[in-house]
């Protein structure tokens, strides 16, 4: 169910449904719900996935003394912080998810709810951007240390600089845009809908 439909349908002079119709707006937005929060899961699961991939990985490499961890930190700290970020979006979304008591409207604590997983997403872009300066100094780091060990030459550091970069920018075009172009104006349209109930 579209965000715009709910809206429309809640601001309608003829707000008055039966009660087969809530029941079915309450499906609707209920289905809307789970299918977000699947989403959020799969994003989640995917850098989850990539990372442990990564870092089995990395401990083979260590273990098999192909990489010395003395001269060759900057992967491993970009590692870090990496886990560090998926640790801090899962402890958000723990924190960030509490329950309420049941309101006396289900209409009203799906739309609560909605506000709350809008909120956890934007504290997710917001970790992304207050990490992202923490993960550069390892990323250079790394790539440095692999041309200083003679695993990779000037012309391939530069090339991963770049590759990183262009991730990058485009990772931080695209949450940037979806915090000011979606996230921002759902919270206000859902914090509208509340004050509406409340009042």
């Amino acid at each position: 169910m579209e965000f715009e439909h709910l809206e429309a349908a809640w601001r309608s002079p003829a707000n008055t449904p039966d009660d087969k119709a809530k029941a079915y707006l309450m499906e609707q937005v209920m289905r809307s719900l789970k299918a977000r929060r699947r989403g959020e899961l799969l994003f989640f699961a995917i850098p989850a996935t990539a990372m442990t991939i990564f870092t089995a990985i990395a401990v083979q490499a260590v273990s098999s003394g192909r990489m010395d961890v003395g001269r060759e930190w900057g992967a491993l700290g970009m590692l870090g912080v990496c886990w560090l970020v998926l640790v801090a979006v899962l402890t958000a979304d723990v924190l960030l998810r509490h329950r309420r008591a049941p309101d006396s409207s289900p209409m009203r604590d799906t739309i609560s709810a909605m506000l709350m997983a809008n909120r956890r997403a934007r504290t997710n872009v917001r970790i992304f951007w207050m990490m992202l300066p923490v993960f550069l100094a390892p990323m250079f780091t790394g790539v440095w240390q692999l041309r200083d060990v003679g695993k990779a030459s000037d012309r391939d550091a530069w090339q991963m600089l770049f590759v990183f970069g262009v991730a990058l920018i485009a990772s931080v075009g695209w949450n940037t845009a979806r915090y000011y172009w979606v996230m921002k104006p759902e919270q206000r349209r859902l914090e509208a809908l509340l004050r509406e109930y409340e009042d």
